[in-house]
Parts: structure tokens; sequence; C-alpha cells
């Protein structure tokens, strides 16, 4: 656990003021009704539109310039501007921003893209377009002004259900700011919408601007968005309709990028390649915390905090950290958490994922009777929930020396596991398997791309153990000081790992082990957002130094002195945060 005691200083200011239309006069303007001032937007179609960062297909769209918001600095030089049009074609909607900006803030807040200069676009995509709370089909897409010259696939986009959105977005300098092209898709997992003559769907746009440090400029389109709520409230949203254009225009082309396709919702969860699906088809993106379970180190009871977990913190599952032995470590252990079965219940019943590991072994390996035991252990829990798809299994907490990599022993202990859970128990239940070097799964501690590695080397022998090939299987890292060496090793070793057609995500990070991981924390988010990599922060309790809060008692997550916008707040806590919530 870390214990940082940085506070969280949130802005807040309610200036609402006029937004002008304005329209492009050289050559034959696209004619589309002006709409009504912060309320309704008429986005034409079908229209072309090539991701190019040319902007050449926008040069008769309508656009709008938006002045004002609920965040207007008195500095003149912080003052920004930005200006947006839209437009659709067949398969995507599309938006072309310029923002005027003296100063450009960008990657120095790590994933709080909110409090430097970026572009929100809201959408709500369901048919209830007074509704006042995120559902499915509701989605925030933050484009971050840090993508300035990035390529297609290394672009960073933030938010809330941005990855089931699956945008695309080019962002370039120009000489009074920055712009952007952005495509949304038309169909995807979370909604599917029809560009037809006057339909309407929820739409805002926001600009977040800092001129030295933080944010201290928030502009809106919304006129119902007084003071920053569209991304708590989508009912403070304005109306994107479509309006249809004269069948002489040019015939629409597919965007070069490809478009989602909806996944068949099988009531389960299921592993697709790279991704996690989860059971209504969507992909899943862990965004998790470990919490305490059965026989641990830390006495504080995991089910008083469901609320805390799942309402304030947004966490969509939880990793339980478990000791099968008693008396084998030299700290005290408690019994406090050991109704794995009121676990699971609390969190599943309301479709949190409840992620069952065992820690005993840390940097060796489960052998003899002691594999036995834990090959047992996996097979009861699996048989027990083999029906829950929200149950699943990390078969071992960080496995394997620092010093070199045992491949037999790698493969054979999660061989073992993974036989009990399939075709003992006969459960398809999501099994995680962790790499080894103590789950950090790097063999060099520098910033040289990684070599050594048992899921890049051994991937295919543990997915294929015994002669059959096993389903459902994730990879896991935990990134603390072998990853303290920049993104560029870890965006490479992800890369790797996927180019594999592997599914991985980061079951532990935090800013503190026996030395200073903060620069692996924040590569982590760095890293995984645009990949759509999950994540889950150690840990909830707040023992150690990997504090969620700055409070004094114990900086734990429960800690919070506020379930909505919370001001005591640790570095990683904000971090965690903005991860789970997208803005402050």
């Amino acid at each position: 656990m870390k214990r940082r005691n940085s506070l969280l200083a949130l802005l807040a200011f309610l200036v609402v003021g006029l937004i002008t239309t304005s329209s492009l006069v050289n050559g034959q303007d696209i004619k589309v009704p002006e709409g009504q001032q912060g309320q309704t937007y008429y986005a034409a179609f079908p229209v072309a539109i090539t991701l190019d960062g040319k902007f050449d297909d926008w040069k008769n769209i309508p656009r709008v310039t938006v002045t004002t918001g609920p965040q207007i600095p008195t500095d003149p030089e912080a003052l920004e501007t930005m200006t947006f049009a839209s437009v659709a074609d067949a398969n995507n909607m599309y938006f072309w921003i310029d923002v005027t900006d003296k100063h450009i803030i960008a990657g120095t807040h790590g994933p709080n893209y909110f409090n430097e200069d970026s572009v929100e676009i809201y959408i709500n995509g369901t048919t209830d377009l007074g509704v006042t709370a995120y559902t499915s089909g509701i989605a925030q897409i933050t484009v971050p002004a840090v993508n300035i010259g990035k390529s297609s696939n290394q672009v960073i986009l933030y938010g809330k259900d941005w990855e089931a959105v699956d945008a695309k977005a080019v962002v370039i300098k120009t000489d009074t700011g920055y712009a952007m092209e952005v495509a949304l898709p038309l169909k995807n997992s979370i909604w599917s919408i029809t560009p037809e003559q006057d339909n309407k769907i929820g739409f805002q746009i926001q600009l977040n601007g800092a001129s030295k440090i933080d944010r201290d400029i928030k502009l809106s389109w919304s006129k119902a968005d007084t003071s920053d709520q569209s991304y708590l409230n989508p009912s403070v949203f304005g109306q994107l309709i479509f309006q249809r254009v004269g069948a002489d225009l040019p015939t629409p082309t597919p965007s070069p990028s490809p478009v989602a396709v909806a996944l068949v919702a099988t009531g389960n969860f299921s592993v697709n390649g790279t991704d996690i699906i989860a059971p209504d088809g969507s992909k899943f993106v862990a965004k998790g915390t470990n919490v305490n379970g059965s026989n641990w180190v830390w006495p504080r009871r995991t089910v008083d905090d469901v609320k805390l977990i799942v309402d304030c913190w947004n966490f969509n599952l939880v990793r339980v950290n478990s000791f099968l032995f008693m008396g084998q470590i030299k700290y005290p252990q408690y019994t406090t958490n050991n109704d794995l079965d009121a676990i699971v219940k609390a969190f599943t019943d309301r479709h949190i994922v409840v992620v069952l590991e065992a820690h005993d072994r840390i940097g060796t390996y489960y052998q003899g009777d002691d594999l036995n035991t834990l090959v047992a252990w996996f097979t009861d829990l699996a048989r027990k929930y083999k029906d829950n798809p929200y149950v699943w299994f990390d078969t071992v907490n960080e496995p394997g020396g620092r010093k070199s990599l045992d491949s037999d022993q790698w493969i054979n202990m999660n061989g073992r596991v993974i036989q009990g859970i399939r075709d003992d128990a006969q459960a398809n239940n999501i099994i995680i398997v962790e790499g080894a070097y103590g789950g950090q799964d790097a063999g060099n501690a520098d910033a040289s791309p990684v070599t050594s590695s048992a899921i890049l080397q051994n991937g295919k022998d543990v997915i294929n153990y015994g002669g059959r090939t096993y389903p459902n299987i994730v990879f896991s890292i935990h990134t603390y000081d072998l990853w303290n060496f920049g993104d560029a090793k870890l965006a490479d070793f992800f890369d790797q790992v996927q180019k594999l057609g592997y599914a991985i995500l980061v079951g532990e990070y935090g800013v503190f082990t026996d030395q200073d991981t903060t620069g692996a924390a924040e590569t982590t988010f760095n890293v995984t957002v645009p990949r759509g990599i999950g994540r889950v922060v150690w840990q909830w309790d707040g023992s150690d130094r990997n504090d969620l809060t700055a409070s004094q008692v114990e900086g734990g997550g429960w800690e919070i002195n506020d379930c909505a916008k919370p001001t005591n707040l640790s570095q990683l806590g904000k971090w965690v945060w903005a991860d789970n919530h997208s803005t402050p």
C-alpha cells in the first residue's frame, strides 16, 4: 500500500452564454436547418468523409462555434473557442472540431484528460432522451490533445463506454491550436443508430482547456448543462437531428476504418481473440480493485463495502485475495472474509465480476501436495460456481522467481489447475493465468523490449495443455518495478501478446512495493487505455502504501468523504477515480 497525501482540487464555475452558428459561404453550401442555439444541431446525410486530417471534405458543412460554458477564465491568454460540424454516411457519424488554443497542455495528467486540453463528445443512442443516468447505449468519448501527430493505431481515447463505441480519430496541430476528425460507428455493441430524416439522438460536445497546469476553461455546447453535469446526467444533452441532403450529392463511401459489428449475447463471458466478451455481447474491459479474501492479512470485511466499491467508485470487477494455508507467512491472518460465498453473492448479484485467486506462493510455484491442494480448491470452487459467469478463476498470484524462467513449472502448475476446472468440474468460466517473474513476466529490469516471458514463450502450451485446447483463457501481468522504465516497453509487450491473439489484463498495479512504482502505474494507464486492456488496482483496504485516499486512518478506498465528488483522494486514487468516471 502506498501513502500519498495529494488532494484533488475541483473547480466549478456557473457561466452560461450565447452560442453562435455560422456556415462557410465559399462554394455551394449544404443546406440544413440552422437549429436552436445549444439545443439542436442538424447533421447532413449521406455525406462522404475520409478520416485523413486534411479536412477538405468539410468545406461546405455548416459549423457551430462555442465560446461559453461552465468555466470561463478571466485571463485573456487562457480563452479558447471550439468550432464543430457533424455529418453521417451509411456507416458512421463524423465530427470535425477546430480548437483555437494559445497554450496546449497535453500528456501531463496521466489519464485525467479532463484536466488538460481535450474534446468530449457525448452520444445517447437510446430511445430515451430524457434518461438521467448512464445506461447501455450512452457514451462519452474523450479525444485528448495528446493525440496530436499520433498515427491511427496509437490514438488514445477515453470516457465512459468509449471502448464499446470503437471510435476512430485523427488529431493535428494547427496555426491557431489543434483540430480533429472523429468517426463514430452507427452500429456497434451498445447502439444501432439509423440516419433517417428527422431521427433524433442525444448529443453534447464540450471542450477542456488548460493554459498553465490544470484545466482553467470548460466550454459546453448544450444550453441545458450549466454546471458540467453531462458526464453524470444525459438528460442535459441537446439533440442531433439527421437531415437528408439532395440526391445529387456524391455517393457516400465507407470509412477506411473497420466498423464494429455487434456481438451476439450468450449470457456468459467468453474470450474472442484478444477481447473479453460480456454476457450481453459487449466488449468487457476490467476496471477493478483487489479486495480482502479468505485467510487474508488484513481484517476489513469486503462485503461491507459493496456499495462503495460499486456505486461510488464504479468498479466492475473485484479480485479477491486469499491464502489457502494458515501460518506459513510472517503476517497475522484473519478469517473475517472466509465466507467466499457471501462475497460472491454480494457482488455477482450486481453483475460485478469476482475473481478468486490463490496468494500463497509469491515468487515460486505450488508443488507436490501443495499443488494437489491448489487444484482441489479450484475444482471445488468451479463445481460450485460453474453456472455463475461472473465468477472467474486466477490460478496463482505472482508465480516464479525473478532470476530465470522455469517454463516446465509454470506450464504444469497452470495446466493442472485448468484441467481441474475444465475437465473435472466441467466449468467454462474465465480462467486468468499470470505471467512468471513474480507475475510481472519481464526478464529484464531495464527499458529494452521483453524477450524472456512465460506468456510470450509458453502461453500456447498452457492453452493447449495435455493435448487439449482450452477456451476462455485470459493472461495477466502485474506492473510494478520491472515496468518502471517508460511506456514503450509495456506497449511493445502488449502488442506482442495481442499479435499472438491472446487476451490480457493487468491484475495488479500500484505506486509502491519495496520501492516507488508510480512511473509504472502511470505507464499502465497510458498503455492499457488506448488498447482496451483491463486493469485492477492494488488494493482497496489501504493498509500498505498504495492508498486510494489521503485519509490518515488507512488510506483505503472506503474512506472517501463523498460518493460523487470526493476531495480526499490520493494521487493514485485520482487516477483510478478518473479512469472509472472519466471526468472529475
